[in-house]
């Protein structure tokens, strides 16, 4: 997988753009992460240190490398400040991925992580042969699960005792969206 941006819209209203996370990111990653209401429904505690930043990108970085995911930088175009990050974790085989996404806390309920997520499952659709994207939402979590409907996700059900972090084992509920769901078509062959 090679390094690109992603075209979140071709108009020119579009506020967002993706490019793919830097290690120079990991101080605005730290203020995200760092926000207990930010990672209230995460499956990891808050970070504490701004090294923790930098391995948690470091980490996303290699995942890329390894060809396992992308994790893009969500970048507000008026200021080329990020705001959040989103990207999927691929699993080639079952041409299915799953979706990740976080926002800082000022920028919710604007009508950004909807424009960005857009953009990054056309890009899945239609650059690498996914089929299949879902995603899980903490069973609390109304917010990121009105988001997904407004994404045409749709709710499979509540996956039991799914995970277990902050010492308690949690309940998520899983969506998906199926390819078919946005009228795309399978690429052909080559």
């Amino acid at each position: 997988m090679t390094t690109f941006n992603v075209n979140v819209n071709s108009a020119s209203e579009s506020r967002v753009v993706l490019r793919p996370l830097q290690m120079s990111d990991a101080g605005d990653i730290f203020a995200i992460w760092s926000d207990p209401d930010v990672m209230r429904f995460y499956d990891i505690a808050p970070l504490t240190a701004l090294d923790q930043a930098e391995q948690l990108v470091a980490g996303m970085i290699q995942d890329l490398v390894e060809v396992k995911g992308v994790r893009w930088a969500i970048l507000l175009k008026e200021s080329n400040r990020l705001i959040g990050t989103c990207g999927f974790m691929l699993n080639h085989n079952f041409h299915s991925a799953t979706l990740g996404f976080e926002l800082a806390r000022q920028y919710w309920r604007q009508g950004l992580m909807h424009e960005a997520l857009n953009a990054a499952i056309d890009h899945a659709y239609q650059e690498w042969n996914i089929n299949r994207i879902q995603t899980t939402t903490n069973l609390d979590n109304q917010a990121s699960a009105g988001l997904l409907h407004k994404l045409d996700f749709v709710e499979e059900g509540v996956m039991r005792q799914w995970g277990y972090w902050q010492s308690a084992f949690h309940d998520v509920r899983l969506f998906s969206l199926i390819r078919a769901d946005r009228g795309i078509r399978r690429p052909t062959p080559r």
